[in-house]
């Protein structure tokens, strides 16, 4: 090419293992003999020798080796199988793959000098005219490679200064177009921006092809070493400096956009009017968007953007000090990827040395503890434990002076609690649950603070600190105050609901001006009632928590949506299931509207749908949700225990209910580890595992290992709750049905009359839970002769059940099989078949799990075709149902009734 000219660069002789390669003869020997290897492998293998330890991408060898101008298919991937071939088995392994991005030689190396050559470069000289732009002089070159050249000009006139990013050909054209389309993307989305590097115009009709961007001053390495001006500089300049560096990488990701190869050379430094420093963002040309359709959606053509390409982009890897682990294994870049570059940033510009690497003891560099943290959490090898966004480490660096006031804080309330706790020791009373009841609430207050750190600036927390501290102090003391009965208004044997509901009341007076602290405490105070299973109560305040987030964060929020969850499933508990269900349908909606996946929140709609169904007892929705839930589990809560050992106790009775039995034991037998309470789960939680054990041995058919593990059960939840508390009943209702299923019918009835009256009493007439047991003492009146009073009683059930389930519930079959039993004792044959002909098998084994349910309402169903007068038709159907139960091995408590009606029908037989 005519415009080009020689320039003469350094060539070396490689020693790696027991292999040789000579750059000037370009010769390779292995063990002293010559390997016979066409000229491409070889020049593979200088480039890769060149930046030995370092990723060589696919984009580099391909425009390097051959230039852009591949004729054939998998052309690289042929020369490095040579190139290993050549090498032999023992040394070819240490050329690595990187999957889908290069390739990196791994070895050790040693290299001397061995002669120069001339190599093509543009032929561009200080003091000529900009190719096509005859006014502007070039002036310097900043940057240069193989492939490109990068020069400021200046105006002959004006004197403004421009940069030119040249290319001799179309080896490296691609990137110089999507740095034009991405930054047309910026400024479509930002408008013109200060801190963002400006490309005024491009050429790519003639060679050299390049693009004119706005002069934004020095690049940040330069920049910083001149005099040792970042040295020198205040700390707190420093940090404003960083915090210019990723604020305006955060404008970039809230416009879709993607940098990839973040590092000081690509932020330029000028003086602003006035004094100060304005720092830009530069060279996007290995960037990418996160979505591609947001070229459609601006109008604008994707030039250099690979179709389909999204948030990959250029296969550009970046610089090796910046680069995110991730991506080394092959993962596809995100805004993760960029937070990782800005951390090992930040960590440079804090110490005041851009050269210096984030290596094991940089702790010691970083003398404040808010910043270590801020470091290590945008540099977390894990992304899914990384600051998640630019905007979010931004508010963190922000809010630095509030965060320090609420760690002192934070340390003075719990000073606080500490002498609270001392005075209530003097208190003798039976209130186990105070201290663990205010460590809940101190630790909300916490988690707001936190809350609000990562909404709001600095100032404007530190001005709200104490308001927020002295209003959380005195609903703290509120709470108090109810247990101590040397306190106005207070008693010595109050419970935790009364002193909670006294409190609660407080909360939105105490903090109207403080919504994120009001809505942390709403959320604890939530959960305490759904520990108490008071669950309208904690549906109310997890709602009233939810509606906060989203006045200050917006619906779409992940903190929102987090909240509406809690919320959805509160309501779930709390039986008001059509609640409940809009809740959940309009935070599943929101989250498929969010554009990266969130494991916290994939496991929260899927626990949260299946608990939904649970409540329902629809198990076969339910079950492909908490497994789905289980599965998320490590990844969305790897340090939380407790929500783990609960998830697989719903699990478990999912599985008994569908008749997995051996897998329901299996599972709740684990939970009965020592080492579960050694890791942190409470006794309170342990306690109704042992309650859900005995239940899935009782439905496993194992009575007699059932009926000790229950009874444990009720003692150790009545050592925690109290003899009359909800999960002491549950463990009640499921000992009742173990001696009403073993035919044990004199102590399963009076305990089921006791257990349904406490459930009422606890959640009210029309709870699910004080109707399913109303149901239970139907079914066991039924039993023992009592068909009026099984009717009277489960009538109302099975309406109240079908109008919240709906009718395909599996609880709804379940209550209607025994009322169509019932009301065949009573002579109403014409209501019993009208039951009989809406019930489902396999819904009725959904609800009561155990075998024979077909024949049983094949069975039901001819006992009142006999009684409509239909004798042949019903004894048809009842015969053979007779003999299959008897070939089941069926209960003979239930055989016993359709023997008996088999035995009276007038037809004979």
């Amino acid at each position: 090419m005519d415009d080009l000219k020689r320039e003469e660069v350094p060539l070396y002789r490689y020693r790696f293992g027991a292999a040789e390669f000579d750059e000037a003869s370009f010769e390779l020997r292995v063990g002293g003999l010559v390997v016979e290897l066409e000229r491409r492998p070889l020049e593979v293998l200088s480039l890769l020798l060149r930046h030995a330890g370092e990723v060589v991408t696919k984009e580099e060898l391909l425009d390097t080796v051959w230039q852009g101008r591949i004729t054939v298919e998998n052309v690289l991937a042929n020369a490095i199988t040579k190139l290993r071939k050549g090498l032999g088995e023992t040394l070819s392994g240490q050329i690595r793959t990187q999957a889908r991005i290069g390739y990196r030689f791994t070895g050790q190396v040693e290299r001397v000098a061995a002669g120069r050559r001339l190599v093509n470069r543009l032929d561009l000289r200080a003091g000529q005219p900009v190719p096509g732009r005859s006014h502007f002089m070039l002036r310097e070159q900043l940057s240069g490679t193989r492939g490109s050249e990068v020069w400021l000009a200046r105006h002959d006139k004006t004197g403004e200064l421009r940069v030119y990013k040249f290319s001799p050909d179309g080896a490296r054209l691609a990137s110089l177009k999507r740095e034009a389309t991405l930054a047309r993307v910026l400024r479509e989305s930002l408008g013109e921006r200060d801190d963002i590097a400006r490309v005024i115009d491009w050429n790519f009709e003639t060679p050299p092809f390049f693009l004119e961007c706005e002069y934004g001053g020095e690049n940040l390495l330069a920049w910083a070493e001149q005099e040792g001006r970042l040295a020198a500089m205040p700390a707190e300049e420093r940090l404003g400096l960083a915090l210019q560096t990723i604020d305006v990488v955060a404008a970039a990701h809230e416009a879709g956009v993607l940098h990839k190869d973040l590092k000081p050379a690509n932020f330029l430094v000028a003086p602003r009017k006035g004094g100060g420093w304005q720092v830009r963002v530069t060279d996007f040309g290995a960037g990418g968007l996160v979505e591609q359709g947001r070229l459609e959606d601006l109008g604008i053509t994707p030039m250099g953007m690979t179709i389909g390409e999204g948030g990959s982009g250029s296969s550009s890897m970046g610089t090796p000090l910046y680069i995110a682990p991730e991506i080394l294994d092959g993962q596809a870049p995100s805004a993760r990827c960029d937070v990782y570059a800005l951390g090992v940033m930040l960590y440079q510009i804090l110490t005041g040395n851009m050269r210096k690497p984030l290596a094991t003891g940089w702790e010691q560099d970083i003398g404040d503890p808010l910043l270590r943290e801020d470091i290590a959490e945008a540099t977390h090898g894990d992304p899914l434990r990384r600051i998640a966004s630019a905007g979010e480490l931004a508010a963190r660096l922000r809010a630095l002076e509030a965060r320090r006031a609420a760690r002192a804080r934070e340390a003075a309330l719990a000073a606080e609690a500490d002498a609270a706790r001392a005075e209530l020791e003097r208190v003798k009373t039976r209130r186990p649950w105070v201290t663990a009841t205010f460590a809940a609430l101190v630790a909300g207050f916490a988690a707001s603070v936190w809350l609000y750190l990562q909404a709001a600036d600095a100032r404007a927390v530190a001005e709200m600190e104490a308001a927020r501290a002295e209003a959380t102090g005195g609903f703290l003391r509120d709470l108090l105050v109810n247990a101590d009965p040397y306190r106005p208004g207070g008693a010595g044997d109050v419970t935790v609901r009364a002193a909670l509901d006294k409190a609660v009341g407080g909360i939105g007076p105490r903090f109207a001006d403080d919504p994120l602290t009001e809505a942390s405490i709403q959320q604890t105070a939530g959960e305490i009632y759904s520990s108490l299973a008071v669950y309208d109560a904690a549906a109310e305040r997890k709602g009233r928590a939810a509606d906060l987030l989203a006045e200050f964060y917006g619906e779409g929020d992940r903190r929102t949506l987090l909240a509406r969850y809690r919320q959805a499933e509160a309501l779930a508990n709390a039986s008001r299931i059509s609640e409940a269900g809009a809740v959940l349908d309009m935070a599943d909606k929101t989250l498929m509207l969010r554009r990266e996946g969130d494991a916290q929140l994939a496991f929260a709609a899927a626990q949260t749908r299946g608990r939904y169904y649970l409540v329902q007892a629809d198990m076969e929705r339910s079950a492909p949700l908490l497994e789905e839930a289980v599965r998320l589990l490590p990844e969305a809560m790897p340090d939380d225990p407790e929500t783990a050992y609960r998830l697989k106790m719903d699990l478990s009775q999912i599985y008994s209910r569908v008749g997995r039995h051996e897998d329901a034991v299996d599972l709740l037998a684990g939970l009965q580890d020592p080492s579960h309470a050694a890791a942190g789960v409470s006794e309170a939680t342990r306690a109704r595992a042992t309650m859900f054990l005995g239940a899935s041995l009782f439905y496993a058919g194992r009575y007699d290992d059932a009926e000790p593990v229950l009874q444990d059960a009720i003692r150790r939840l009545t050592d925690v709750f109290g003899a009359d508390a909800a999960q002491v009943v549950e463990a009640q209702s499921a000992l009742a049905n173990l001696y009403a299923t073993s035919g044990n019918w004199e102590p399963a009835l009076p305990l089921v009359t006791d257990v349904r009256a406490k459930m009422c009493a606890l959640h009210g007439e029309d709870h699910l839970t004080c109707l399913m047991t109303r149901g239970n003492e139907a079914v066991f009146q039924w039993f023992l002769g009592d068909a009026e009073g099984a009717v009277a009683n489960l009538g109302p059930v099975v309406d109240t059940f079908r109008a919240q389930l709906g009718p395909d519930s599996p609880a709804v079959h379940v209550m209607a099989y025994y009322l169509a039993m019932a009301q065949l004792e009573l002579g109403q044959a014409s209501k019993a078949m009208a039951l009989a002909e809406g019930l489902d098998a396999g819904k009725l084994a959904a609800g009561s799990p155990g075998d024979g349910w077909d024949t049983r309402v094949a069975g039901l169903r001819g006992i009142a075709l006999i009684r409509l007068g239909n004798c042949a038709a019903g004894r048809a159907m009842l015969a053979p149902a007779v003999d299959a139960m008897k070939v089941g091995g069926m209960q003979p408590w239930i055989l016993e009734d359709y023997e008996a009606a088999l035995a009276a029908a007038p037809c004979g037989g």
